[in-house]
């Protein structure tokens, strides 16, 4: 008698912490159909049900320096502030829309992270670099419209604060903008801050910070790359309590670019190694103006998030220091920061 076929165990799911959606489906990539093969990417609804990825924060990402009537994601600089907001919002209602039409669920409230299973992506709202917000007083309406964390700067720096890219501090409307983010409980992503910017951030708030999308600076060989974490960094987000997330932009994991599995677990445990392996995910920033040739060998699809679970399995990494790195790590995050649903 033939043996009877093996029943293939589901895969266990994942958190992704940044992830371009909508910046990809206003520049219309149909999110709802996998991408084509002929096309150079991998981000869409379908092909991260097959990680499976059942949480990630989706980003807001308005891109400056942008013609908006060719690209509706875009901007023309920080001084076009209706530009912007208008750029931000057309991205927000992509995800409303996306909603409403059952392809995903906006995660607004602690109770929203329970109740998965459905197949839907549940969606926690970044905003990638702050200049949609006009000001202090508009964070609110933000918020109301499902916005739970927020990073003040982009590569080219913003109103609110300097970037990676040109350096420059907090500003007095980014001070203002971290205040009213303070007293409706959202959460601070410093990827992109410059190294002063990163500084007068932890200065003027005493709340939980996160890096979403940044690797290690030291293992890249260039020590003045504010685009990553120095070790300092690494140690003030652990001490704040947060987590980090590990880009699979190839050029962020190896110096020429030519990023193996094996760089990406050298990044993770370099940040682990000093802040802990409570303290690592994945922030992949996949198709962030890039494509799949761009990942690293191995790591090219959601569907071979897989391979970083074994690599860090034969590095030692327990059963349960996988499970924090696959979900729980962010999971502990979101659920300490996001408001409970008014009774």
């Amino acid at each position: 008698m033939p043996d009877a076929p093996m029943t293939q165990l589901p895969r266990p799911p994942w958190i992704d912490a940044h992830l371009d959606l909508a910046m990809l489906g206003v520049a219309r990539r149909d999110l709802r159909r996998p991408v084509p093969a002929s096309e150079d990417g991998c981000l869409s609804l379908p092909d991260l049900a097959e990680a499976p990825v059942e949480l990630c924060l989706a980003t807001i990402f308005a891109e400056p320096g942008c013609d908006p009537a060719s690209n509706p994601g875009g901007y023309r600089d920080a001084a076009d502030r209706a530009g912007a907001a208008s750029a931000g919002r057309r991205q927000l209602e992509l995800y409303e829309r996306l909603e409403r039409e059952g392809h995903l669920r906006i995660v607004r409230h602690r109770e929203d992270l329970d109740g998965g299973g459905d197949g839907r992506l549940r969606i926690v709202v970044l905003m990638e670099g702050a200049d949609p917000i006009l000001g202090g007083d508009d964070v609110a309406w933000w918020f109301e419209r499902g916005v739970r964390a927020v990073g003040l700067a982009w590569a080219l720096g913003t109103r609110a604060a300097g970037g990676n890219k040109e350096g420059g501090p907090l500003t007095a409307e980014g001070r203002d903008v971290v205040a009213a983010m303070d007293a409706l409980g959202m959460l601070h992503d410093l990827s992109h801050l410059s190294d002063e910017a990163f500084d007068d951030l932890l200065a003027a708030t005493d709340r939980r910070v996160v890096s979403t999308h940044s690797n290690v600076r030291r293992l890249l060989g260039d020590a003045a790359n504010m685009r990553h974490l120095s070790d300092r960094q690494i140690r003030a987000i652990a001490d704040r309590g947060g987590v980090m997330g590990l880009n699979l932009y190839g050029r962020f994991l190896a110096p020429d670019g030519r990023a193996t599995l094996e760089h990406c677990l050298d990044h993770v445990e370099a940040i682990a190694s000093i802040a802990g392996r409570d303290r690592v995910g994945v922030g992949s920033d996949l198709d962030g103006g890039f494509g799949a040739s761009a990942l690293p060998e191995g790591v090219r699809h959601p569907r071979e998030y897989a391979a970083l679970e074994v690599g860090l399995a034969r590095r030692g990494w327990s059963e349960a220091e996988r499970a924090g790195f696959r979900r729980g790590n962010w999971l502990r995050i979101l659920r300490e920061s996001l408001p409970p649903r008014r009774r």
